[in-house]
């Protein structure tokens, strides 16, 4: 280390001025102009006021002319002073200007990408090279994650890859396929980010447009023989009108119908009478709703809604329905209603979320802090009243003991026009 900046790092008041001096090298690409310190410390005064000639005070803004202090340093005991190598120096690192910065940067991330390629094969390895070298989506995507975490991504990217040179020749589940070549069942669930860079390649592949229904979704995994389990996947439902005469014959006849995944799929339209649907978390409220004879389109969720549930729900808005959600008042309950809203916005209303309903049918069972520290997560404003409450006495208050209200408050929205 050069005798000129052993001096600088000694003084322990140069660190701001230093610093701006690599930013303006950054910036600019030399060393030119001016650089401001705003309310400089008392040790930096005292400091600058030695280098500089002038007087300066603790709080002071100042603004120095780099080539006055080129001047000054040339002129010292240090004859073999350079700016360049002082900053190198002191902090550490290779002068480069932004764009020099930004081709380094750059070019590192291609061989970050050419070793995946290099060291993989086959239909994966080409859908990577072509991503990165024409900029093609998913580029935005992957380019991302690559400065989030590159180690995360070089794994991911090879699962990817590793997918893609494998698909399946005969029928076989979404979990077991994932699992054989990444690991974990659920590595592509639908929404999920890995899936989402799976169905990116698979749709080059497919040299289609990356489906963004869960529709689509669903139809291109099935077309490279890569199955949605249909049997959990499934939706109890009521009084839904369709394209399909059995669906409209359950309808008539005011009957529950359980629709699995590709009973959905192969439905073009659902459809209700009113364009209105009410979302259930529990099966005894459509019980009840059916005992009451009200004429009125049910899904019952049971629980956090599978890939059918939302099938059928993105189904139902394409033909302008609206819907209504109502579950349990417990930590759990309020997050699929948060994740629902989050996920349907406008298209979604939540019903029956007041503090009458919650103290109605208040349960003795107290919630755990572990489960009530999922409230967190619930921002929506129909919820905060019950999640206050919660909050408050600890305990829950769920659906099948609120039938009574529930039937009024359906009543009502199907009257109002």
């Amino acid at each position: 280390m050069h005798s000129f900046t052993k001096y600088f790092l000694e003084q322990n008041s140069y660190d701001r001025f230093i610093k701006k001096l690599y930013q303006k090298y950054k910036s600019i690409g030399r060393f030119s102009g001016k650089i401001k310190l705003e309310s400089i410390s008392k040790e930096e005064a005292i400091s600058f006021s030695r280098l500089f000639g002038n007087s300066y005070d603790e709080n002071d803004d100042v603004v120095f002319s780099i080539k006055k202090f080129i001047l000054i340093m040339e002129k010292s005991k240090y004859t073999d002073f350079d700016i360049c190598i002082l900053v190198e120096e002191y902090l550490g690192i290779q002068l480069l200007t932004n764009r020099e910065e930004k081709d380094v940067n750059l070019e590192e991330e291609n061989l970050f990408y050419q070793n995946i390629v290099i060291h993989n094969n086959g239909l994966g390895s080409k859908w990577l090279n072509d991503v990165v070298v024409n900029r093609i989506p998913p580029y935005r995507i992957i380019h991302q994650r690559y400065n989030k975490n590159k180690i995360d991504l070089e794994k991911e990217l090879s699962n990817i890859i590793s997918c893609i040179n494998n698909l399946p020749k005969e029928k076989m589940l979404i979990s077991i396929y994932a699992s054989r070549f990444t690991n974990d069942p659920h590595y592509l669930d639908l929404d999920t980010n890995h899936s989402n860079l799976f169905l990116h390649a698979l749709s080059y592949i497919d040299n289609s447009l990356f489906p963004k229904t869960r529709d689509l979704k669903i139809k291109l995994l099935s077309k490279y023989n890569i199955e949605i389990d249909s049997i959990s996947n499934f939706a109890i439902t009521y009084n839904l009108l369709s394209n399909k005469n059995y669906i409209n014959m359950f309808a008539e006849n005011k009957e529950s119908l359980i629709l699995n995944i590709q009973n959905i799929i192969n439905v073009q339209s659902f459809d209700t009478k009113f364009k209105k649907v009410f979302i259930l978390e529990n099966p005894s409220i459509l019980m009840e709703i059916m005992a009451n004879k009200i004429d009125v389109g049910v899904i019952i969720a049971d629980g956090f809604p599978n890939a059918g549930v939302h099938l059928l729900i993105e189904k139902l808005i394409e033909t302008n329905n609206k819907l209504y959600y109502n579950g349990d008042f417990d930590p759990e309950g309020l997050l699929i209603a948060q994740k629902l809203k989050d996920r349907y916005g406008d298209n979604l209303i939540l019903f029956g979320y007041d503090a009458d309903s919650y103290y109605e049918n208040l349960s003795v069972k107290e919630i755990s802090d572990q489960r009530l520290s999922k409230l967190a997560k619930v921002k929506e404003k129909d919820l905060l009243e019950i999640r206050k409450l919660l909050y408050k006495n600890k305990k829950g208050s769920y659906q099948e003991n609120n039938k009574d209200k529930l039937i009024i408050s359906i009543k009502n929205i199907i009257s109002y026009k």
